[in-house]
This record gives C-alpha cells, sequence and structure tokens, in this order.
C-alpha cells in the first residue's frame, strides 16, 4: 500500500480516492426517494383533503341556502313578518344528505345549524359542518387524519 497524496491510497490495481465525485449521485438518490416519495403523497393526502372540503362547502351551501326559503306563509301573509317554518332543520338535513355524496375515506363529526337573530325575526341560517378525512401517505409520519370545517350562510329575505 502506498499514500501518493492527501486522501489518495494506491493498493495493487485499484486506485481510491475519498474526494472523488464517482457514486455520489447514487448516494443523493438514496437520501432524496424517501424524501420525493413523502412530499408527492403529502400532496396527494392534502389535495384530497381539500376536494373533500369543496365538496361538503357546497353541500352546506345549499342547505342553508335552501332553508333560508323555508318561512311560515300563513305570518307572512297575515302579520308581514319573516318567521322561520318549524321544518327548517329538516330542510336543512335533507338538502344537505342530498349533495353530500359519502366517502369510504371520511366521516362526518358533526352538522350544526344556528339561526342568526332568531326564529321570529331571523336575519341568517349558518350551517356548519367538522369532517376527518383519513390519510393514506401521511401515516408514515404519524399523521393519522385531517380536520375540514365548512362554514355557509344562507340569507332570509325580507318581506316588504
Amino acid at each position: 500500500m502506498q499514500i501518493h497524496g492527501w486522501g489518495e491510497i494506491v493498493t495493487g490495481r485499484f486506485n481510491f480516492n475519498f474526494y472523488s465525485n464517482k457514486g455520489s449521485i447514487l448516494i443523493i438518490a438514496a437520501i432524496m426517494l424517501p424524501i420525493f416519495i413523502l412530499v408527492i403523497g403529502m400532496v396527494v393526502d392534502i389535495g384530497r383533503a381539500m376536494v373533500f372540503k369543496e365538496e361538503l362547502s357546497k353541500a352546506c351551501m345549499i342547505a342553508a341556502e335552501e332553508s333560508s326559503r323555508c318561512i311560515d306563509i300563513g305570518s307572512a301573509q297575515n302579520f308581514g313578518i319573516n318567521k322561520l317554518a318549524s321544518n327548517y332543520p329538516d330542510i336543512i338535513y335533507e338538502y344537505f344528505n342530498k349533495n353530500y355524496e359519502k366517502k369510504d375515506y371520511a366521516s362526518i363529526n358533526y352538522l350544526n345549524y344556528n339561526v342568526i337573530e332568531s326564529t321570529d325575526n331571523p336575519k341568517y341560517i349558518e350551517v356548519t359542518c367538522e369532517a376527518k378525512v383519513k390519510c393514506f401517505f401521511l401515516k408514515i409520519i404519524g399523521i393519522n387524519d385531517i380536520l375540514v370545517h365548512c362554514r355557509a350562510l344562507g340569507r332570509l329575505r325580507r318581506i316588504k
């Protein structure tokens, strides 16, 4: 074994140079491949959650708008006031379920509604929803699911 220069060892037929660039691409690829796969997985999981949130937002918005049309006709004709009909919660659930497609990878935690002002003089109906979207790739780093929140307002038209 002979030493020719700093970091260079000559043994028989082979010349090893510890500072050469040969083989560095393989090491960089071995390090970067898992990171690349993780980033692609994050994009897939987060993208799926965003698409699901849009679907929930649409269902909440339609439920809020349709329930805001649910006024008590008798009170409107006789007294000229906006009063919600007693079946407006049923309308919210009906239209939400008509416009929400159940997914295997997601579950709804709750669907709530709130009348802003009061049922005798309502201004808005607020529909809120929370869902849990299961992650596929992010489980590798310990994130099992993503919570998605949606909120929609249905404005009641005033009787003139």
